[in-house]
């Protein structure tokens, strides 16, 4: 969605994203090339704990995904989660989720960060972390190249009519698992595109089954492209998420009480994993004076 009151970042800022963008993409050993859903355990393997929630976006408000770092001061471990709303198509909860990734390496002292429907760049920490998201997903290397590829050496697309450049975005969109809207505007920030095919493209709807992109979608890749502008209506935390807490607890990191009360976040207990915890009546006791006692 454009928006006419978005900050743009200024040529400093854009290029110190770039760069951001390098230095973690070499530190997660990843390359230069696609990541797409692959993003997911990625953040699985560097300690970020996925959760999903389903819940319609009917109006601007509805949160699209959050970032949550949870620290206790009992075992001195940090935890970070990233929430992602699964009723939004694949390929945005993929964008969402390296948004809000952005949030956790940025040097703002931010302990939660909620991401919304109608959010738009108007922040300059939100036109960062989707400049980040974009760049991280598709680097602009990368995609000047593969843009000289399809157009004999060239960056520039202007003597491309609109069904080639709908191939091309097409072919972009399967191959690194990102946003149509989102790929468009990359094109524009390379100068492959002015602004004036860049707004026709995204008055486009991308997701509208009988247009023409969808089309050329479905007949490059039908699997990947409908998997893509599917939603997924996941619900609940990734089983990593509740084994780091387990592991904690059976390796005395953790307190019971630490352990109940992460638990109790994703609605679980220990019971639910073959515990048997035995409460002394001392532990009744201020049970009771902590939530009172209606007897």
């Amino acid at each position: 969605m454009e928006d006419n009151k978005s900050i743009l970042l200024n040529p400093k800022e854009a290029l110190e994203i770039v760069e951001l963008v390098k230095t973690e993409r070499r530190r997660l050993d990843l390359g230069m090339g696609p990541i797409g859903e692959k993003i997911f355990s990625v953040f699985r393997d560097n300690n970020i704990q996925l959760l999903y929630f389903a819940l319609e976006p009917k109006h601007p408000n509805s949160l699209t995904a959050f970032y949550l770092e949870k620290y206790s001061s009992v075992t001195g471990i940090h935890s970070y989660y990233i929430a992602i709303n699964s009723m939004v198509p694949l390929d945005l909860q993929i964008f969402n989720s390296c948004h809000e990734y952005y949030h956790h390496i940025d040097e703002i002292d931010e302990n939660l960060h909620l991401r919304r429907f109608g959010d738009s760049d108007v922040l300059l920490i939100n036109a960062k972390a989707n400049r980040f998201a974009a760049e991280f997903l598709l680097p602009t290397e990368t995609l000047a190249t593969y843009v000289k590829k399809h157009n004999r050496g060239n960056i520039n697309l202007g003597n491309w009519n609109n069904h080639a450049l709908l191939r091309l975005i097409a072919q972009l969109q399967i191959d690194y698992q990102v946003p149509y809207r989102m790929i468009v505007k990359r094109l524009q920030e390379i100068e492959s595109i002015n602004m004036h095919v860049k707004k026709e493209l995204l008055s486009i709807d991308e997701r509208d089954s009988q247009s023409s992109y969808y089309k050329i979608g479905s007949t490059w890749n039908s699997h990947i492209f409908h998997k893509l502008n599917s939603i997924t209506d996941k619900t609940g935390v990734e089983p990593e998420a509740l084994n780091v807490i387990l592991k904690n607890f059976d390796e005395g990191i953790t307190t019971i009480d630490s352990t109940v009360k992460d638990l109790n976040i994703f609605n679980k207990k220990l019971e639910d994993f073959g515990y048997e915890i035995e409460i002394l009546d001392d532990d009744i006791d201020e049970i009771l004076d902590l939530f009172g006692d209606d007897k």
